[in-house]
C-alpha cells in the first residue's frame, strides 16, 4: 500500500520524474569540496545532487551490478549541511557511497551547503537535481 503524502511534501519533496540534471561546472572534482546553489535568501535551491565517478586509481575492486557498479571500498563521503536560527551549521544527512554512479536527494529542504569528498584518486562529477 502507497503512503500518503501531503501537499506540501509533493513541494518539499517532488516526483523523481520531475526533476532535470544542472551540472555543475569545474569537474571533475577530486578530494574535498564544498558546492552551494544561491538563489535569492538560499544557499542550496535544489532537491538533491547526483554524482558520477569518472576516473579511479588501479586497485579499487568494481563489481558490475544491474543498478550500477560498485567498489570494494567507500568512495564518496556527502554530507548535507543546514544552517539553524542561531547560525550554528549542522551535518543533517551524511552518507558513504560505494556506487559509481547515483543520486541523492535531501531529507530536508534548502540546504547550507554540501561537502562531497572523494577518496584517493577518485574524480567525480556531480549536477544538482532541480525541478525548472
Amino acid at each position: 500500500m502507497g503512503q500518503t503524502v501531503s501537499i506540501i511534501q509533493q513541494f518539499l519533496h517532488p516526483p523523481v520524474g520531475l526533476l532535470v540534471r544542472e551540472h555543475i561546472p569545474g569537474g571533475p572534482f577530486t578530494g574535498l569540496h564544498a558546492f552551494d546553489r544561491p538563489r535569492g535568501p538560499t544557499r542550496v535551491d535544489a532537491f538533491g545532487i547526483r554524482w558520477l565517478i569518472t576516473a579511479f586509481p588501479a586497485g579499487y575492486g568494481v563489481t558490475p551490478t544491474a543498478g550500477q557498479n560498485r567498489f570494494d571500498r567507500d568512495v564518496m563521503n556527502i554530507a548535507v549541511r543546514h544552517q539553524l536560527l542561531d547560525g550554528e551549521i549542522i551535518v543533517t544527512e551524511e552518507v558513504f557511497m560505494r556506487s559509481a554512479t547515483g543520486e541523492l536527494l535531501f531529507a530536508e529542504s534548502f540546504p547550507f551547503i554540501v561537502d562531497i569528498e572523494g577518496a584517493p584518486g577518485i574524480e567525480y562529477d556531480v549536477w544538482w537535481l532541480l525541478v525548472l
